[in-house]
């Protein structure tokens, strides 16, 4: 690969860790109900990587999970953005922190709180006790 020389490297990595971030309804109810899960968690981490995840949930054996909120413009036809994939798969290359997806159409499924923090304990178990 190409490396780049450090001051052009340094200007680079700032351009894409300072990008602009907000958060939204779907990402606060998701984060709500991992909280109300009684699940121990950060919110907009930025990683080793450059990428910022919604959420790092981490669990008493140490294991650490990304949890990606991913709304409408993560997808095209329900399949994943080139974009989206590419996160995905570099957070859990470079930072080797798993990922999970919360697809809105999943979450918006769900009618209340103990539908959704079952929910949220499936798919962060990967077959796991928690």
């Amino acid at each position: 690969g190409i490396e780049l020389q450090g001051p052009l490297q340094a200007k680079c990595r700032n351009a894409f860790t300072s990008r602009e971030y907000s958060e939204s309804k779907l990402q606060n109810d998701v984060v709500d109900e991992l909280k109300a899960a009684g699940l121990v968690l950060d919110e907009e981490v930025l990683l080793g990587s450059g990428y910022r995840i919604d959420a790092l949930v981490e669990f008493s054996d140490g294991r650490k999970v990304a949890v990606e909120v991913d709304g409408p413009s993560h997808f095209i036809d329900m399949r994943p953005t080139g974009s989206t994939i590419l996160k995905h798969r570099q957070v859990a290359r470079l930072d080797r922190i798993e990922v999970v997806s919360v697809p809105y159409w999943e979450w918006n499924e769900l009618k209340n709180s103990e539908t959704k923090q079952r929910y949220l304990r499936v798919k962060l178990s990967n077959g796991q006790i928690m």
